[in-house]
């Protein structure tokens, strides 16, 4: 049986692109091309193309349109035998003489849009390679590989740093509870667990803890494309979450009175890239973010139920890109905020606080059942 098998062999599996969409300098696409044959061929021409496979939908043609003229398909030729006699080369077959190999390098421009697949439509890249053979039958050969592209802060920039730190929201409602959320990085990384310690500390007495929750949310916004109200497109949703139900450890209550601070750990599973979850982006066409949100109900003397909610961003990243600030993510347990705020926490013999009047932000309540948003 007669085969043509091409081989795509990039030095890396990836475009990483340093720095901001206006600041970001191109990079090098470079690798080597391997054909092998099971008989002799008579090859007229052998070519790759770097080029993008967006596919777009009914309500992105526009946006589509504009991420595809970012990139016209840039082809490098190989090999050529149009200036010879009689216009192709006979190669033999790789028992003989081995395989066909040949290197490519392309120049990938800095204002690339990074790969990602939205609801919207998908922008991704790939290599191709094409031989093109002299005679009867088949006359083109192809062989395609999926090349993505992503994004990172220049090394020692600002936005790097932030990438890298560690993050803290808190809340204080109503003088009444004070909530306290920790986490190793800002920085998530995709098919890993994301680990989070909130604190939920009592200022005023007979405060009872129903619930606790946990969620991560992507929000996309494709700003070239507009809906029937002139508005950019944004769709949000919950990509994983965790929920907790508290309980009384003293007695027979569903729900947890607030007697002392109380800690809880949490984990979210961060799915797979790019089916599941998006690594963020941010350019004139497109925003992808991410958002972490901690919720907790509260019940008051009364009895009245309060939903609280703080949230900060978080970024989703590559792990093998982030260089040494960021390669290791730091253990939050071992942090110093962690350890002056939660010094007492496991220790079981703690005193309930002491509730002394302090001054705390004040919140105007007009409903007791209204959701309170506390963000950071």
């Amino acid at each position: 049986m007669f085969y043509v098998h091409i081989s795509i062999l990039p030095t890396a599996p990836s475009v990483i692109l340093r720095g901001r969409l206006s600041e970001a300098s191109g990079q090098e696409l470079a690798g080597r091309v391997m054909i092998r044959l099971s008989r002799s061929l008579k090859v007229k021409r052998v070519a790759i193309v770097f080029q993008p496979t967006s596919t777009g939908r009914s309500m992105l043609w526009k946006s589509h349109d504009i991420l595809i003229n970012r990139l016209k398909p840039e082809t490098k030729e190989l090999f050529s035998a149009n200036g010879s006699e009689p216009g192709y080369a006979v190669w033999d077959e790789t028992s003989v003489d081995g395989p066909h190999e040949f290197p490519f390098s392309f120049a990938v421009p800095g204002h690339l849009h990074e790969s990602a697949r939205t609801q919207y439509g998908n922008i991704d890249y790939e290599l191709k390679v094409i031989v093109q053979s002299s005679g009867f039958g088949i006359n083109n050969w192809t062989q395609t590989l999926p090349m993505p592209v992503y994004r990172l802060p220049k090394e020692g920039s600002s936005w790097e740093f932030a990438r890298a730190d560690s993050f803290r929201m808190h809340a204080d409602w109503l003088d009444a509870v004070q909530l306290e959320v920790l986490s190793s990085s800002v920085s998530v990384v995709p098919d890993s667990k994301m680990l989070v310690r909130a604190v939920i500390r009592p200022l005023q007495k007979e405060q009872m803890l129903v619930d606790v929750g946990l969620r991560l949310y992507e929000k996309i916004k494709i700003k070239s494309a507009l809906n029937r109200y002139g508005d950019p497109f944004e769709t949000q949703k919950i990509i994983c979450q965790s929920h907790e139900r508290t309980e009384d450890p003293e007695g027979d209550l569903s729900v947890m009175p607030l007697r002392q601070e109380s800690c809880f750990d949490l984990t979210l599973s961060i799915p797979k890239p790019f089916d599941d979850i998006q690594y963020d982006a941010e350019t004139c066409d497109i925003s992808i973010k991410h958002e972490l949100v901690f919720t907790a109900t509260v019940l008051d003397k009364n009895e009245e139920p309060h939903y609280l909610r703080i949230s900060s961003p978080v970024a989703i990243v590559l792990q093998n890109t982030l260089g040494p600030l960021t390669l290791e993510l730091p253990d939050y347990r071992n942090s110093s905020m962690d350890r002056l705020l939660l010094s007492n926490v496991d220790d079981k013999s703690e005193s309930p606080p002491s509730y002394s009047p302090c001054i705390l932000p004040q919140y105007n309540l007009s409903s007791p059942n209204e959701l309170y948003t506390l963000a950071l």
